[in-house]
Order: structure tokens, then sequence, then C-alpha cells
């Protein structure tokens, strides 16, 4: 514990001897007051703070959120991981059930393996910007990292379209985890094996940055907060995190920066999120 201090405070003391980047402004003339409010708040946070909000996720949030999952949650597959560096960008792409899912899948990354570099996930500006407990959530568990926001209204596509340009800047410059939902939605159908239709904005990303891919699949966590940290410690809760392997951009390359490109990718890559969930059944058939 000692030494993750250590390392968490001297990245503190030296985040602004190491700016992450130099980029626009997030465009905000269309957004409502408590948006921009929002916006400014995490946007501050990523370009000043990253050092200080990565000490609260790695010594505060990651460790009540491994205490409240270790008993619950078995991930699957790591070992395929075992090429990659901290310094690599990473996207990390998976199935939408929770609003947990990205979370837990990033402290099973961080407990197990060595990529434990900082971790964006772009989000629904729904709940998050727009709502004063969306934001508080953002800030205390999620230490403004779940960023940048996307919103439905039209008016707003110019917000959009920055905020896709930030996600490939991340990825380009590297050391960094972008969790991503190609569903584009959390998936409400009751059957967790059936996959909503892929979104294509994930496709525009890996165009823009030809990043790292890493699909996964994850199932059992609920949005019953109390419920499943009850489960984890009575038994009552199965949690099968499938980490699989990276993804061979190779195929992606021969195809134009076009929204039918876009969307071919996005379908790519949801499926093989999907196949990992003949592995999730038999692990979580084999569990006792």
């Amino acid at each position: 514990m000692a030494t993750a201090l250590t390392d968490a405070f001297d990245a503190l003391v030296n985040s602004d001897k190491m700016p992450r980047m130099m980029r626009a402004a997030p465009p905000l003339e269309h957004l409502a007051p408590f948006e921009k409010l929002a916006v400014r708040t995490m946007d501050f946070l990523q370009r000043r703070a990253r050092g200080m909000t990565e000490l609260w996720l790695r010594e505060v949030s990651a460790r009540w959120m491994t205490l409240g999952s270790q008993h619950m949650v078995r991930p699957v597959g790591l070992e395929r991981l075992a090429g990659l560096r901290h310094t690599d960008g990473i996207l990390l792409v998976s199935n939408h059930r929770s609003f947990f899912d990205l979370y837990m899948l990033t402290v099973q990354m961080h407990r197990y393996t060595e990529l434990r570099q900082p971790v964006l996930c772009p989000v629904r500006a729904d709940f998050f910007y727009r709502r004063p407990l969306g934001m508080a959530v953002n800030l205390v568990v999620g230490g403004g990292r779940m960023f940048p926001p996307f919103f439905r209204e039209p008016e707003k596509n110019e917000f959009n379209k920055w905020a896709v340009e930030h996600i490939a800047q991340e990825l380009r410059q590297g050391e960094v985890v972008v969790g991503f939902h190609p569903e584009g939605r959390r998936n409400k159908n009751e059957d967790p094996y059936q996959p909503l239709p892929a979104q294509p904005g994930v496709g525009k990303i890996v165009m823009e940055a030809w990043p790292i891919i890493v699909p996964a699949f994850i199932n059992g966590l609920t949005n019953d907060f109390i419920g499943d940290l009850r489960g984890n410690f009575d038994g009552s809760r199965k949690v099968v995190a499938v980490f699989g392997e990276p993804v061979d951009t190779a195929p992606y390359r021969k195809l134009g920066n076009r929204l039918s490109s876009h969307k071919r990718i996005a379908d790519d890559l949801l499926g093989k999120i999907y196949a990992l969930s003949d592995e999730e059944k038999a692990f979580r058939a084999a569990w006792r």
C-alpha cells in the first residue's frame, strides 16, 4: 500500500509538469446552464487535476469497489492482455447491462494486470450532466472520469463532434483506457445475451485513433447497488467478466473513413463482445 501511495502522490505532484494535451475548449454555446457547469467542472479535472483524481480513484474509490465486489466477481481471459503495456492507448468495448459494467471491468484490469493507466468512460449526458445527483456520482464514485458526455439533441452535435475528437486524442496520446459501449445505451432486454443494435460512434473513434481494442463481456451486475453489495457477502450474486483477445484492426484499415465503415466496425466489435458470452455461460455453469 505504501508503494501505491507513493506512486499516486508522485503522479499528483508531477501532473502539472506533464500536461496531458493541448486542445480546444469544449463548445458550450448550446448547452443548458447546469450542463455547462458540469462539463466545465469535469473538463477542468481532466486538464488540471488528473493526478489528484487518480489518487482519489486508486486509494479510495477502487478500494471500496474491490472490497464490495471481490467475492462475487470472477475475471476470465486476462492472460490475453499480457502483451499490452501501461503506455498503450486502449479502447475497452463491452456490453452494457448496468451503470457499473465498465467500472468493474477496469477494476479487474487494475487489480490483476499491469494495465493501470488512467481511465475515461464517455457517457450519455442524461443523468451525469443534467442532474445534481448524477454530477455528484461522477465526482465521488468516478473522480470525474465519466467524460466526455454525449447529448441527444441535434443542436448539440458540435459538442458531440468535439467529444469524439477528445476521445481520439486521448487514445492517440496513449497511457489511457477508454471504456465504451458500442450499443450506445443500456441493454434492458430480459435476455442478457441478446444485443441491441450497434451505434456507429465507436467505429468513428477507431478510425480516428487506431487504438488497441479489447472486447469484454460482463454479466451479473445490476443497478441495485445495495443488493449487489449484499450479494457479494452472502454469495447470492455471481458476476463473470470475460476479456477477449485484442482485436486485429488490419481489416478495418482497408475501409474508407465514412459512416458506413463506422457502422461496419461497430457491428463487428459488438459481435466479438457477444461471442465472449459463450465463455461466460460455461464459466458460470461450472462456478460452485
